[in-house]
This record gives C-alpha cells, sequence and structure tokens, in this order.
C-alpha cells in the first residue's frame, strides 16, 4: 500500500493518549492535531479539515459516537477510525454502521497496527475520491455522448433521406480517388499474400505495358522482375513475416533503373493482414546527383591531396638535402683520402719491387714511414669508416623519404583493402616531418599487435596528414611570442574486440567552446587567412565516418591542447 502523508486529528480526553498516538502517527510522516473533546474536534474540522479523523469513543463533552454523526454528515468522505478501551462490541458494530472507518481497542501498544489502520483508511478515502471522480466524469460522459447519439441520429435521419445522393456523392469521389493516384508519378500497387497483384495506378501500368485490368492477378515478381523466383530482398516477404513497413532500394531495368520501394500493410477493417500497398519512387535522378556528389568529393580529396604534396614537397626537398650535402661532403673526403692512399700504396710498390731478393734496408724503412706520416693515415684510418657509416646512413634517410612519400603520394586502390594502420602512421609521419619539426617534437606508441582495418589507404593517409597538420597549426598559433620551447604531438593506437583506436594529442590552444560543435563544418575554419581552407577536419570527417563506417570525437582543454579520437572497424577474419 502507497503510504501518504496526511494530517491527522487526534480527539481523547488522557493526554496520555494523545501523546502516545502522536509518537506513533509523526513517525509515519503524519502530522498530528490535538483535541480533548468532540466539541473542540468538531470546531476544528470545520476549520481546518484534517485528512483523518481518530477519536476516543467516550469523552465528557460529546463523546465520539456523537462526532461520527457530525462528522459523516459533514463530509462522509473523510476517515474515522474509533478507538476505545471502555467500548462493548455492540459499540464498535453501532460506530462502524454510523459510518466509522475502523475500530481500534485502548490501550494500543503496536504503533504499526496505528499506522496501518491510518494508511489503510487513507488509501480507502483516496481510491473512494478517485471513483467518485471516475463516476462524475462517466455520468457526464453519459450525458455527453447522449446528447451526441441524439444529434446523430438527427443526422443518421437526414442521411437516410439522401442516401441516394451520398452514394452519387460516394461513386464520385471513388473516381476522383482513383483519378488521383493514377496521375501520380510514383508506381502504386496492392499485391495480395500469394504475391497476386489486386489493383495498380495507371503509371505502373504503362510502365509494364499492360492494361490495369490484365495485371490484376498476376505474380508481381513475374511481371516486374521477369522471374518466377522472388529475389532474396523482397520486402513484401518480410512484410508479411512481421506486419511492418519495410523500405529498400532496387535496381530493375524493366522498369527503369533505380526506384525506392516501400511496402505498407495493407488490413480489413477488422486489423487482418490481406497483403501491403507498393509504392515505387523514381529515384535515377538522386542516384546520378549522389554519382556526382561522390565524385566532386573525390575530386576535392584529390585536389586536397595534390595540395599536400605541393605544401610537403618544399619540406621534403629540405629533408633529403641535409643528408645529401653530409653524404657530398664525406664523398669529397673519401675522393681526397683515396689520393693519398694511392700515392702511399705507390711508394710501397716502388719499395717492394726495389728489395726484391735482397730485403727492406733501412733507409727505405724509413722512406715508408715519411709516407705513411705525409698521408697521415692514422687519421685517414679513423675516417674513412666513419665517413662509409655516415653516407650510408644519409643514403638510407633519403630512402626512407623518398619511399615514405612514394607511398604516401601513391594513388590507392579504390576498393578497400586490408591495411596495417601503424604503417599508414609512420609514413605520415615521416612526410609530414618538416610541417611539425620546428613547432614540435613527435613520439608514436604504436601497438605491436593492432589489428588490420579495410580501408582505402591514400584517403586514410590524408586524414591522419591532415590531422597532423592541425596539430602542429594549433601549437604554432599557442607559441606565438615563445620560438624557444616546443610543443609535443602524441599518437597512439590501440584496439579492443570490435575496433582500432588512434589517439593524436597536441598541447596546444585547445578549441573554443564556442566553436566546437563546427569544426567538423566544411570551410569553418579558426586559421588566418591563406593558412587554412576549412577543408582539412571536414574531410576528415567524411572519410572516417561515411567512408569508413567509423567514428571521430575529440576532447579539448583551453589553454592545453586537444585530442582527437578515431575509432575503426577491425577487418573481418
Amino acid at each position: 500500500m502507497r503510504e501518504q502523508k496526511a494530517t491527522i486529528l487526534v480527539v481523547d480526553d488522557e493526554p496520555g493518549v494523545r501523546k502516545l498516538l502522536n509518537r506513533f502517527i509523526q513517525s509515519g510522516g503524519h502530522t498530528v492535531i490535538e483535541a480533548v473533546n468532540g466539541r473542540q474536534a468538531l470546531d476544528i474540522f470545520r476549520e481546518q479539515r484534517p485528512d483523518l479523523i481518530l477519536t476516543d469513543l467516550h469523552m465528557v463533552e460529546m463523546g465520539g459516537m456523537d462526532l461520527l454523526k457530525h462528522i459523516v454528515l459533514e463530509s462522509p468522505v473523510t476517515p474515522v477510525i474509533i478507538i476505545s478501551g471502555m467500548g462493548t462490541k455492540d459499540d464498535c458494530v453501532e460506530a462502524l454502521r454510523l459510518g466509522a472507518w475502523d475500530y481500534l481497542d485502548k490501550p494500543v501498544y503496536s504503533k504499526e497496527l496505528v499506522i496501518h489502520a491510518i494508511n489503510g483508511s487513507l488509501e480507502r478515502a483516496r481510491l473512494l475520491e478517485k471513483e467518485e471522480k471516475h463516476r462524475q466524469y462517466l455520468e457526464k460522459e453519459i450525458k455527453k455522448r447522449t446528447g451526441e447519439l441524439v444529434a446523430k441520429n438527427r443526422e443518421l435521419e437526414q442521411e437516410i433521406s439522401q442516401r441516394r445522393i451520398q452514394e452519387e456523392l460516394v461513386i464520385h469521389t471513388k473516381k476522383e480517388w482513383e483519378r488521383l493516384v493514377d496521375s501520380m508519378p510514383d508506381f502504386i500497387a496492392i499485391v495480395d499474400r500469394n504475391f497476386k497483384f489486386v489493383r495498380m495506378n495507371k503509371s505502373m501500368a504503362e510502365k509494364l505495358n499492360e492494361d490495369v485490368w490484365e495485371l490484376c492477378g498476376k505474380t508481381c515478381f513475374l511481371c516486374v522482375h521477369g522471374t518466377e523466383k522472388k529475389p532474396d530482398y523482397c520486402p513484401h516477404v518480410k512484410l508479411l513475416r512481421d506486419g511492418k513497413q519495410h523500405t529498400v532500394e532496387i535496381y530493375e531495368e524493366l522498369i527503369g533503373g533505380h526506384y525506392e520501394l516501400t511496402v505498407i500493410p495493407y488490413r480489413d477493417a477488422d486489423g487482418t493482414l490481406l497483403g501491403s500497398v507498393h509504392v515505387a519512387r523514381d529515384i535515377n535522378q538522386r542516384k546520378k546527383t549522389e554519382l556526382e556528389k561522390d565524385k566532386l568529393k573525390s575530386e576535392l580529396l584529390h585536389a586536397q591531396k595534390l595540395e599536400s604534396v605541393g605544401r610537403l614537397a618544399a619540406g621534403i626537398a629540405h629533408e633529403i638535402n641535409t643528408p645529401t650535402q653530409y653524404v657530398g661532403t664525406n664523398i669529397e673526403f673519401l675522393d681526397e683520402s683515396f689520393k693519398d692512399i694511392a700515392e702511399l700504396v705507390g711508394r710501397i710498390q716502388e719499395v717492394l719491387d726495389s728489395s726484391k731478393g735482397k730485403g727492406i734496408s733501412a733507409d727505405q724503412v724509413k722512406d715508408l714511414e715519411d709516407a705513411l706520416e705525409e698521408a697521415d693515415w692514422d687519421y685517414i684510418a679513423e675516417e674513412v669508416p666513419r665517413a662509409i657509416r655516415q653516407s650510408k646512413e644519409g643514403v638510407q634517410r633519403v630512402t626512407s623519404i623518398v619511399q615514405a612519400m612514394k607511398e604516401f603520394s601513391h594513388p590507392g586502390s579504390k576498393e578497400k583493402v586490408v591495411a596495417d594502420m601503424n604503417r599508414i602512421i609512420e609514413t605520415t609521419v615521416n612526410v609530414s616531418r618538416n610541417e611539425w619539426k620546428y613547432v614540435a617534437d613527435l613520439k608514436t606508441d604504436l601497438d605491436p599487435d593492432l589489428p588490420k582495418v579495410m580501408c582505402l589507404t591514400d584517403e586514410m593517409g590524408q586524414a591522419i596528414l591532415n590531422m597532423i597538420v592541425n596539430a602542429a597549426h594549433a601549437i604554432a598559433e599557442s607559441r606565438k611570442g615563445n620560438d624557444e620551447e616546443k610543443g609535443m604531438i602524441s599518437i597512439r593506437t590501440s584496439h579492443d574486440e570490435k575496433s582500432v583506436e588512434i589517439r593524436i594529442s597536441d598541447t596546444g590552444s585547445g578549441i573554443p567552446e564556442a566553436v566546437r560543435n563546427r569544426i567538423f563544418d566544411p570551410f569553418f575554419t579558426t586559421k588566418d587567412v591563406g593558412r587554412g581552407t576549412g577543408q582539412g577536419l571536414a574531410i576528415t570527417h567524411d572519410v572516417i565516418s561515411e567512408k569508413h563506417g567509423g567514428f571521430i570525437a575529440f576532447e579539448t582543454k583551453v589553454g592545453e591542447g586537444t585530442t582527437f579520437i578515431i575509432k575503426l572497424p577491425i577487418a573481418a577474419g
């Protein structure tokens, strides 16, 4: 039973009893008003209208029985509970007959009993009040409905007298409806549970090159698809199974290409499913527009990639120039050293030729020692291996840059392939080094067990490049006036059972709250004029979300930086 918080009037001429009941009742969450006799209680009742009265039976000035009579007469819906230790069984019966809601014996030692009696009576009062309101509502509705029925009867009398006019109107309306449906460009047909046409509009019949009435009764998939087998995607099959509306896109040359087919449950007056209403809408123009949109997106992505390659070219040239310079310097050193070594070897060869069969004299040994000193052999022996090692490192650096640029700029497949996101990230970091090395250090924490993903590798590489360049620009913006301290770009990969996660963080200035809901909008940028086109993040969002079924979001704090979170589904198998 649901407890109610109410105001309880306690009537008893014994202070101790009132105090005890007061404590019991307040523990149940109710408010208590006290009266010492029936007369005082009646005055309080008339002024304050308590929710329930708990009264002793025998009191000096107006007892509980008389109080009960007054309460029942003035407010029969107010619960009255009689409590007495001097009453008889007949008193109890009489009190209940007069309208008491409950009867408790004194002395009352059980708080639970008192609370139960009070809450029960309050709940009963609530239900009676609800029942009374409902009764009044029903009476009002009956009166209203009766008036409506009377009015309806009058209308029916008029309708009966004008039945012929109405029948003609119905026939006219039916023909108007048929003309309306026939004039619609959409194909509309009713198909029964046996896949037979029941009715169709003129547009559909004309497309099938037959008369409407000739098509009625024929199998729908035979007429529309030219086959004797239902197509696997058939929405009518699904509707017959679950009774719900279904929509599919189909391509059928017999009816002119691309259509959006919606099937809607078709029921009789009792709700029995008889079949479905088919509505087929020509979407060839929409498909053409979508293809043009996709082509435009592809061209925009290609243009941005060309822009990126052009922008990176100068930086990559600089990256290649440094190792090339010290390779060239080392080659010049090796060339000079080779001349010295060749001269030294010539001197040694002369000594060997002149000493055949004689042995080497002290003067010849002295001559060789002088030749070694002139060639500075100790220096050559130490520096030549170092020069060779540095040259090999420079060649390897140039090779890695060229290979990374080749991978980045190579046109990827138009179909998704299984790819390693760690490799894509490493390649992009390599080719974009000149974009970030002057403003930030970049560290990677790549999951060695990262699963492969199905992706368009060139588009994904472009998306990662956009994120790195965006991070570098954010750090550069926050470092204005502070050229000594570099920022930090961090790239971390991880995975769970369903997806690969990439986190790209920067220590830039963060994203202001006012623009956070716009950063993925096309052409929106917070960068200076000429520095940003507003396409980078928009293209990245399209690549991640639309083309790869992934998810991209960000966490940011103004003054501290931003982390972009990318999630991509793991490749099946």
